[in-house]
C-alpha cells in the first residue's frame, strides 16, 4: 500500500498577477482581472533550468545577462499590474551545473543556497527532479530545510522513515508535500508533481523508494484527492519527459495542465491530449512559459478555446531584479574560480550530445585508461583497453563553445557530475549485451544512450527488447536477450562473444546506471588497477572533468 503521510493539504497563500505574451495563432489574450470576463489565472514556467543563473555572457564579456533575476523582475512587473493572478512553478531539476561546484566543496550548502535564491526569486511550487537525488537523500533533505515559502511537490516518493523522511519539527506540511491548493485570480488551483522512475537507476536516491505502479495510480490518487477538496483545476509539475506526459495524460483524467519537464522539449505550441494542455520551455532558463488559464463557464477545468500559452525569450529584453542578481552574485563569489586551461581549435556543439566533441572526448578516456594499464603491477596487459563509452546523459551544457579559449569552467559545465573513470573487462557476450541495451526503448533519451570510440554498432528497433528481472525499478538479471543489435564492432572488427575485452568507461556505467546491468557483470578496475567497488572506498581514478581537463591542456582534444 502506498504510503500516505505527506498528504496533510498545503493551502498556499500565492500572491503575484497575471500577463501573457501574444501566443502564435491565437491574437492577443484577455488579460487577468480584465473586469467582468471569465476567472482567468496566469501560470509562469520553467523547468531543467539547472541552476543556469548566469546565461550567457554579455556583449563585452563583462559579465553575464542574468536568468532567474529577469524572472522575478517579470513576476512582480505583472503582480503590480495584476494583484493575486498569477503562479510562478517549474518542473524539475534545478540543483544541477554551475552552482553547484563551491570552491569549499559542500555541495549540500550550495544546494540550500540555489534553492533560496528561487525562493526569494517568488516561485511558489516546484517538482522534484532527478538530479535533485545527483548527491544523495541527506543533502537534498537539508536543502530542503532552507526553504520556507517556496513548496516541493512530489506524489510518488515513499520516504517516511529514510533518510528524506519530509517529518520537521515546527512544519505541519513537512519538508515536501503531495498535493497543495493556491488561490490564483479566485480559481483553486491543484498541483501534485510526479518525479521520473528512471531516477531508480539514472541517481542516486539511497533509501528512498518509489509505488510499485510509480505513475497512472499516484496521479489518479492525487486526482482524487485534489477535486474532493475542491480544486477548480489540476495541475501537474511532471519530471517524467514529453512522451511519458503524453501517455499519462491519455491513462489518467482530470488532469488540466501539465507543465512538463526532464526531456528538456521546447513548446512554443501546447499539446493537447483529451482535455489536458501539455507545456514545456526548454531548459537552462532560456523561455519562460506564460499559461493563461481560463476557468471554464462550468467553473470547472479549462476553457480550451481561450486559454493561451507561449514562450518569452529570458534574455535582455525583460527587466531585472537587483536584490536577486545580488544574491546570484554573492554566491557566484563562493564558486570554483575560473582559469583558462586551453585553446579550442574548432568548435564544440554540446546541442549534440553524440556529435563530434563527445566522441573526442571518449578518445581522450580511452587514452587515459590505455596510460594507467601499462602501470599495473604483474598485468600483462592482455586484453588491451581498445574502446570506450560514456553516456550521452552525461555531457550537458547544451552550448555551442566557439573557437577560442577553454577554461575550467567550460569543462566544469559540460561534466558536472563527480563521475570517476573505471576499466571494465567483459566477455564479448557482455560487451554484445551492453550494447543492445543501448538499443532499448528511450535511449535516445535521457537513459540509455550511448556515445563510442573504437565500437560501433545500429539497431534495428523492430525486434524485440532485452528483458530483465527487475528489483525496485533496477534490473537485476539478465532473463532474455534482445534482438536489435545489428553487426556489433571493436577496433573495426565484429565482436566474439567469447572473446575477452577491455573497455574505459566511468563508474556511474559500471555499477550499472541507466540500467547497464551487464557491466555489473565485468572486472571492474580503478585506474591503480585495484577493484573498483560500488560501496565504501574511493575510487583511486581520476573525474571525468579531470582527464578531459589534462587532454585540452596537452592539445590531445584537437582532431
Amino acid at each position: 500500500m502506498r504510503m500516505q503521510w505527506l498528504v496533510p493539504l498545503a493551502l498556499w497563500a500565492v500572491a503575484g498577477c497575471g500577463g501573457a505574451a501574444q501566443s502564435a495563432g491565437h491574437g492577443e489574450p484577455d488579460r487577468p482581472g480584465g473586469g467582468g470576463g471569465p476567472s482567468r489565472c496566469l501560470i509562469l514556467t520553467t523547468n531543467d533550468s539547472e541552476a543556469n543563473f548566469d546565461g550567457a555572457r554579455s556583449a563585452d564579456g563583462a559579465g553575464y545577462v542574468g536568468t532567474i533575476a529577469r524572472v522575478a523582475a517579470w513576476k512582480q512587473r505583472m503582480a503590480a499590474q495584476h494583484p493575486g493572478g498569477v503562479l510562478l512553478v517549474e518542473g524539475g531539476d534545478v540543483l544541477q551545473g554551475r552552482f553547484m561546484a563551491r570552491a569549499d566543496g559542500d555541495r549540500a550548502q550550495a544546494m540550500r543556497a540555489a534553492w533560496q535564491v528561487y525562493e526569494q526569486a517568488g516561485y511558489d511550487f516546484g517538482a522534484l527532479g532527478n538530479h535533485e537525488f545527483d548527491a544523495g537523500p541527506k543533502p537534498l533533505r537539508f536543502a530542503l530545510q532552507g526553504l520556507r515559502r517556496y513548496r516541493l511537490l512530489v506524489a510518488n516518493l515513499l520516504a517516511q522513515g529514510t533518510a528524506l523522511d519530509p517529518a520537521e519539527s515546527g512544519r505541519p506540511l513537512g519538508l515536501f508535500g503531495q498535493t497543495a491548493l493556491a488561490d490564483c485570480a479566485g480559481i483553486r488551483v491543484g498541483l501534485f508533481g510526479l518525479l521520473t522512475p528512471t531516477s531508480r537507476t539514472i541517481s542516486q536516491m539511497g533509501d528512498v523508494k518509489m509505488p510499485a505502479e510509480p505513475l497512472r495510480q499516484p496521479a489518479r490518487e492525487a486526482v482524487a484527492q485534489l477535486r474532493q477538496q475542491g480544486a477548480q483545476v489540476v495541475v501537474l509539475l511532471s519530471h517524467l519527459g514529453l512522451e511519458e506526459d503524453v501517455a499519462l495524460a491519455a491513462d489518467v483524467t482530470g488532469i488540466d495542465v501539465i507543465v512538463g519537464g526532464h526531456s528538456h522539449t521546447r513548446m512554443p505550441r501546447e499539446k493537447r491530449v483529451g482535455e489536458t494542455l501539455i507545456t514545456q520551455t526548454g531548459s537552462r532558463f532560456s523561455n519562460l512559459g506564460e499559461l493563461e488559464a481560463v476557468l471554464d463557464g462550468d467553473g470547472q477545468g479549462l476553457d480550451l478555446q481561450r486559454s493561451r500559452w507561449s514562450l518569452r525569450a529570458i534574455d535582455q529584453a525583460l527587466p531585472l531584479d537587483a536584490a536577486v542578481q545580488a544574491k546570484v552574485d554573492q554566491l557566484r563569489a563562493t564558486l570554483v574560480a575560473e582559469l583558462m586551461i586551453g585553446h579550442r581549435k574548432q568548435a564544440w556543439d554540446l546541442t549534440n550530445p553524440r556529435g563530434t566533441y563527445s566522441v573526442l572526448a571518449t578518445r581522450a578516456l580511452v587514452q587515459s585508461a590505455q596510460a594507467a594499464v601499462q602501470s599495473w603491477p604483474g598485468d600483462q596487459r592482455t586484453p588491451a583497453v581498445t574502446a570506450g563509452l560514456l553516456n550521452a546523459g552525461g555531457f550537458r551544457s547544451h552550448t555551442l563553445y566557439p573557437v577560442g579559449p577553454v577554461t575550467n569552467l567550460d569543462i566544469a559545465a559540460i561534466h558536472p557530475f563527480a563521475n570517476r573513470a573505471v576499466v571494465v573487462g567483459l566477455t564479448g557476450q557482455q560487451l554484445i549485451d551492453t550494447l543492445e541495451h543501448g538499443c532499448a526503448p528511450g535511449s535516445d533519451g535521457h537513459g540509455q544512450g550511448l556515445v563510442f570510440f573504437g565500437l560501433s554498432s545500429s539497431c534495428d528497433r523492430s525486434k524485440p527488447v532485452a528483458r530483465y528481472r527487475m528489483v525496485e525499478g533496477k534490473p537485476v538479471e539478465l532473463i532474455e536477450r534482445g534482438q536489435r543489435l545489428v553487426d556489433p564492432r571493436i577496433a573495426g572488427q565484429p565482436i566474439d562473444p567469447n572473446g575477452r575485452y577491455r573497455i574505459a568507461t566511468i563508474d556511474y556505467l559500471a555499477k550499472g546506471g541507466s540500467g547497464y546491468f551487464s557491466l555489473t557483470q565485468g572486472d571492474r578496475r580503478c585506474w591503480d588497477g585495484a577493484a573498483f567497488g560500488v560501496e565504501g572506498g574511493r575510487c583511486a581514478s581520476p573525474l571525468i572533468a579531470e582527464v578531459i581537463e589534462a587532454a585540452v591542456r596537452s592539445g590531445g582534444l584537437d582532431e
